[in-house]
């Protein structure tokens, strides 16, 4: 069994087509439905493989309650996943640095997710920008002032957090090439 393979039909399915499985606002769907679609290429899986999936994931990306499974977040489908609020002051985001000088001008967008992920340490933040440029920039959000001025900023997974829109105002650039 290719778990990666799996796990990336899973985040597909429950973030972005669910096609004929019924989603609730929170994101939820039926595990017995879920595990029909990917039993289309997987043909033995189980429900106790799709809970070892979730139990394992490094990320926290899927939640089990009952018999329903979600993604926590990176969601492009309209569903509004109820999660903790954010109890840090500060946050990071990886990226490359011609995105870093465009955040910097124009705030940090969800692009394409209904939501802006932001990472709990540099080195998390490094990592997720590693995906993209071998040379990451790190952006620091200052939570702590955001959230005065009326910001939510949530905790999605012990790695992730999420937040809406971030001006410009409470990001700034700490690592990476200089940003002249």
């Amino acid at each position: 069994m290719n778990e990666t393979k799996i796990s990336k039909q899973m985040a597909y399915l429950l973030r972005h087509d669910p096609s004929g499985m019924d989603v609730s606002d929170e994101g939820f769907v039926d595990l017995d439905e879920f595990l029909e679609k990917l039993r289309n290429r997987w043909g033995d899986l189980s429900r106790e493989d799709v809970r070892r999936l979730v139990e394992n994931d490094s990320k926290g990306r899927y939640e089990i309650k009952g018999d329903k499974i979600r993604a926590r977040y990176g969601h492009s489908i309209d569903v509004n996943p109820t999660l903790t609020r954010a109890k840090v002051d500060t946050l990071y985001h990886g990226t490359t640095r011609e995105a870093a000088r465009n955040i910097l001008r124009k705030g940090l967008k969800s692009k394409g997710r209904q939501r802006v992920h932001l990472s709990n340490d540099v080195k998390s933040a490094r990592k997720v920008g590693k995906r993209r440029t071998d040379n990451p920039v790190i952006l620091k959000v200052d939570v702590g002032s955001a959230r005065e001025d009326g910001i939510s900023f949530e905790k999605a997974s012990d790695e992730v957090y999420v937040a809406d829109h971030i001006p410009t105002r409470y990001i700034s650039w700490i690592e990476g090439d200089d940003s002249d």
